[in-house]
């Protein structure tokens, strides 16, 4: 603060005028002035303080929407290359030290090299040949920042890393308790915890080593210059050519500027630090976004619910799943998505689903491109259940109208017993009020299928998408779910991939797919004649 510069030289004045003349007016009046400089400083440090909080609390918050928000228009395959550990790190530490980097290293750039030119040029007023001399030998000081400045951001980076993998891990270890308590692994998972906060504070006080040490050299030859300074400003007094008054000043002015090549000095520091904090959430910020969606894509109602892939490619790490792939599903009808594991059929699915986008080619429903439909209009219109179901550890009933938000409790009700779910429900002691825990914890694997069919025909798709989604329902109730699908989504199209040679069966029509090419369309009776197929059941898992 500009403020602060004021007070060294009343000091001046008053030793050399004041005391020198022995003027009692004089003092009182510079001494006046000197009380409301103090009295505006700290009224200005107050508010500033304030606003550098508030700034920083608003920026936080800024950094924390704007990674989640890009993170939901990220592409689905961008989440299959990074962890949901890492995502929370930048998201936590790296968006708090990019708010702080903002909100406090980058204003004391505003505020230290200005006020470090107008001491130097008032020290030149005072006295241009220490002014002169300070020139001369401040760079050395920098050229130490800049040594350390580099070494500390190795570290620090190495740091960054490697606290992400703790968290990555530490996540990934309390979303798979389960497991871990189930093989009686606690000592094992707790022995490499604390192995890696071992490493983890290893990299810690090596950086915090190095910023010591850059301190400790900036501190001492800051105090060396300062030295030589002072030596050469008191000869000056003792030969005549500077007043006591004036080399007090120029002391005070001296110490302020010793002060500021300090706090220069941890601002470089400060900001090599804050600068990978920042690149690091700049890498989400600036990662392009699903591009699957035309800018001239538009609401497109789905009336009768066809779906083709018209000569389809793609593949992971150059290997095709699918390779100039075509075939389509009439509307309204309930067809078997089968073929050998790892095939292509939740491949499939997820390009249905616009999760992929095809290497080639094109996938229509009723003869519209999906890339020119509107996401929102798109998923408003299929309904999918997956054989992870993904439930929140919410109620049953927000569960269930996780996919239609405006729907009665009425329909709540409706879509559980077409799921079959409403007896176990209604059994409860809250009912469908009750929590099911962190991924679905409470209950068994086929209660947690059976809601999420509940939620995706809550909102009567005209699309309706299972993939593996009755693996852990009885055969009893997969037949109960199969009538009631059929018998109130009337007219919906519905895409079923199952392993099950019983629900197979059931099957309008069942889409075989063996070849990355080629999609083999029948009846589960005709194909079973087809010497591929045949083996593709003897090796399926009937009920």
């Amino acid at each position: 603060m500009l403020l602060g510069l004021v007070n060294p030289y009343l000091a001046k004045l008053i030793i050399d005028r004041a005391y020198a003349n022995k003027d009692i007016k004089l003092f009182i009046i510079l001494f006046g002035i000197g009380g409301i400089v103090f009295v505006l400083s700290g009224l200005f440090n107050s508010f500033s303080n304030y606003l550098n909080r508030y700034i920083k609390i608003r920026l936080n918050f800024d950094f924390n929407r704007r990674i989640f928000k890009k993170l939901q228009k990220l592409p689905y395959a961008s989440f299959l290359d990074s962890s949901t550990g890492e995502h929370l790190y930048k998201i936590s530490y790296d968006a708090e030290q990019s708010s702080r980097f903002m909100a406090d290293i980058l204003p004391q750039a505003v505020e230290l090299i200005p006020k470090s030119v107008f001491i130097f040029l008032i020290i030149f007023y005072m006295n241009f040949k220490i002014a002169l001399l300070t020139l001369v030998l401040t760079p050395s000081l920098y050229a130490v920042s800049y040594y350390f400045n580099r070494r500390i951001k190795k570290a620090y980076k190495a740091w960054v890393e490697d606290s992400q993998g703790i968290f990555k891990r530490l996540q990934e270890v309390l979303s798979h308790i389960q497991l871990v308590k189930a093989f009686g692994k606690e000592r094992r998972q707790t022995g490499i915890y604390v192995r890696s906060l071992v490493k983890n504070m290893r990299f810690n006080l090596g950086k915090t080593k190095l910023e010591a040490m850059g301190l400790f050299a900036n501190s001492l030859v800051n105090r060396i210059i300062l030295g030589l300074i002072l030596f050469y400003g008191g000869y000056q007094v003792i030969i005549g050519q500077l007043t006591f008054g004036s080399l007090s000043a120029i002391i005070i002015y001296l110490s302020q500027l010793s002060g500021i090549q300090g706090s220069l000095a941890k601002f470089f520091q400060e900001t090599t630090e804050g600068m990978i904090s920042y690149k690091r959430v700049e890498t989400i910020l600036n990662a392009p976004p699903s591009a699957i969606e035309v800018n001239e894509a538009r609401e497109f109602a789905i009336t009768r619910g066809r779906v083709e892939l018209r000569n389809v490619s793609f593949g992971y790490d150059k290997r095709m799943i699918l390779d100039n792939l075509s075939f389509s599903v009439d509307e309204g009808s309930f067809v078997g998505l089968v073929g050998p594991s790892g095939c292509g059929k939740t491949t499939i699915i997820n390009l249905i689903l616009r999760l992929y986008s095809p290497i080639k080619g094109e996938i229509l429903i009723d003869d519209c491109c999906i890339n020119k439909i509107k996401s929102k209009t798109l998923y408003e219109q299929i309904g999918m259940v997956l054989q992870e179901p993904y439930l929140w550890n919410d109620s049953i009933k927000n569960n269930i109208l996780y996919a239609e938000e405006g729907a009665s409790f009425t329909q709540v009700q409706e879509a559980a017993k077409i799921a079959c779910i409403d007896d176990f429900v209604e059994g409860l002691r809250d009912g469908y009020n009750t929590i099911i825990g962190e991924n679905a914890c409470k209950i068994s694997e086929g209660q947690k299928q059976r809601i999420a069919i509940a939620r995706a025909v809550i909102k009567k798709p005209r699309i309706l998408i299972l993939d593996e989604a009755l693996s852990s329902v009885d055969c009893q109730k997969e037949n109960l779910i199969i009538n009631n699908l059929r018998a109130f989504l009337k007219g919906t199209t519905i895409i079923m991939v199952s392993h099950r040679v019983a629900t197979i069966e059931k099957m309008d029509v069942v889409y075989f797919l063996a070849d990355p090419g080629k999609m083999e369309i029948s009846t589960h009776d005709k194909l079973i004649s087809q010497a591929i197929y045949q083996k593709y059941v003897a090796q399926s898992l009937g009920c």
